[in-house]
């Protein structure tokens, strides 16, 4: 999942860490020129976004680019006719 962070100054390891208290899998890697983060983690986007709330940091979530279809191919999912 992909979050824009605002004010995010790169601290990927302080985030990580908030969310590490709720999944203690979760993968946090960050793009501080973009202010954003991506994580992966057994979590809801909700329960990222209060975390880092909670945490004073202001984040919403990115939509991310749907896969382009292509017939055929590992994205095809077979209802085009």
């Amino acid at each position: 999942m992909l979050f824009q962070v605002k004010d995010f100054a790169g601290d990927t390891g302080a985030i990580a860490a908030i969310l590490r208290a709720l999944d203690a899998n979760a993968k946090v890697t960050g793009d501080p020129a973009a202010g954003q983060i991506e994580v992966a983690a057994q979590l809801t986007s909700g329960q990222v976004i209060t975390a880092l709330q909670q945490a004073g940091y202001e984040a919403a979530r990115v939509s991310e680019p749907r896969q382009i279809h292509v017939s055929g191919s590992s994205t095809c999912c077979g209802s085009c006719s």
